[in-house]
């Protein structure tokens, strides 16, 4: 009976999707240990102003990442999954557009900058994140979707632990070095971690797969069909990271880093769901060829694991909400609030990820990018209206309101197409 379980265990490791799954949630609890430390070190040696500037830079920078690479890590996975001869050139067109739009957005983030932030003033520091996060990010995420491409979460996930190692080491200089750190002392210690990880994911991958070769013929195509992408990124970065964008511009940088602190609480606790959801990302499109009844069945294998954490997870926030004044200090009291208000977002954000993923696999990416796009703008609406009357309040209340709307509008777009393609 021992052998047959033991046999059992041994054959279920060895799927790819589970297998894929055990290698992103030990890369993420590394990962977890790192950036607990990461960012309870940072938020202690910056202090509240010094963090919500950098948050609200930060999340700024967040909201048009997506145009920094024009989806072409995600147009790489898709060609290379079903072709893994054409790697060599969709790598070589994915590093020439992530080095154009990368670096031309975080010229214009620059100059606009002081508009958008006009309680910062410190304009070096300002450029050193933005090229952080513009340039040196997205020169990650495409180097880590390369490895996705050919099915090799292990060395995806690596990369990610390198990535986390790199900030935490930062973080680390910054505490240990100097005796009054500063945001611009931090901006250029977590500019050197974020381009070493890219420099790292380049030379790991052309030494592994292959090297980088351009053809301009397919940049168009390339970049209309990553286009798509980019949008509906977009407008999901928007509903995660507007609220602080805007909470920096229309409050107090000490609200902003609260409610900043209390947010990245709730996306740590949420890095074992999203690692689940990460490694099933490219199944998505192979189960897509059956058309969207493939990719649903997939998603409703998925589902009781996010339902279960989802629960525990949100059990977990109220409860533990208090101890943050242990983990950041008393100055941070007002967390505890702030958490226990998004303590929802993992359960919503992991059912609208199942279901957006859905979509994709299945080619319906047009109709993703519209309903984020959407609910997106009707974040910034809410936020316009509540942060002012009642500052990071207003900012949870604007999360999760969209949040749950774009739930409901994924879900019928689901059903829509699933009955159409069943009564074709």
């Amino acid at each position: 009976m021992l052998k047959n379980l033991s046999r059992k265990i041994k054959n279920i490791s060895q799927k790819p999707l589970v297998k894929n799954s055990l290698w992103e949630l030990l890369a993420k609890a590394i990962n977890l240990g790192c950036q607990a430390a990461y960012f309870t070190l940072i938020v202690r040696v910056l202090g509240t102003e010094n963090y919500g500037a950098f948050v609200g830079i930060t999340a700024f920078a967040a909201l048009i990442f997506p145009f920094a690479n024009l989806g072409s890590g995600d147009v790489l996975i898709q060609q290379v999954s079903k072709d893994k001869k054409v790697f060599p050139t969709y790598w070589g067109n994915a590093l020439l557009i992530v080095f154009l739009a990368s670096l031309s957005l975080t010229l214009v983030a620059y100059f606009i900058s002081p508009t958008v932030f006009s309680n910062i003033d410190n304009l070096p520091a300002i450029l050193a994140i933005l090229l952080a996060d513009l340039g040196g990010l997205a020169i990650f995420v495409v180097s880590a979707k390369a490895f996705m491409s050919y099915d090799l979460l292990k060395n995806s996930s690596l990369l990610q632990i390198i990535g986390t190692i790199t900030k935490f080491l930062a973080a680390i200089v910054l505490a240990t070095c100097f005796s009054q750190p500063s945001l611009l002392q931090w901006s250029y210690l977590y500019l050197l971690s974020s381009l070493t990880t890219a420099l790292i994911g380049i030379i790991w991958i052309n030494k592994t797969l292959a090297k980088p070769k351009l053809a301009p013929k397919i940049l168009p195509t390339m970049a209309h069909q990553g286009l798509y992408f980019s949008i509906g990124e977009s407008a999901y970065n928007i509903n995660s990271n507007i609220d602080k964008t805007m909470l920096a511009s229309m409050a107090t940088l000490e609200a902003t880093g609260i409610y900043g602190a209390a947010y990245r609480l709730i996306e740590v606790g949420s890095i074992p769901i999203y690692a689940v959801l990460g490694a099933s990302y490219p199944r998505f499109f192979l189960e897509g060829a059956k058309g969207i009844k493939g990719c649903l069945s997939l998603a409703k294998r998925l589902l009781p694991f996010v339902a279960i954490y989802s629960v525990i997870s949100l059990t977990g926030f109220l409860l533990f909400a208090p101890w943050i004044t242990y983990i950041l200090g008393d100055e941070y009291h007002n967390a505890i609030a702030t958490v226990r208000w998004l303590a929802p977002i993992p359960i919503i954000g992991s059912i609208q990820l199942l279901l957006a993923d859905t979509l994709t696999g299945a080619g319906f990416q047009k109709t993703r990018s519209a309903i984020q796009v959407t609910t997106a703008l009707a974040n910034v609406g809410l936020n316009f209206w509540l942060i002012p009357l009642y500052s990071w309040k207003g900012a949870a209340w604007a999360t999760l309101s969209s949040d749950s709307f774009r739930v409901v509008c994924l879900a019928i777009a689901v059903a829509w197409f699933y009955q159409k393609q069943k009564a074709a």
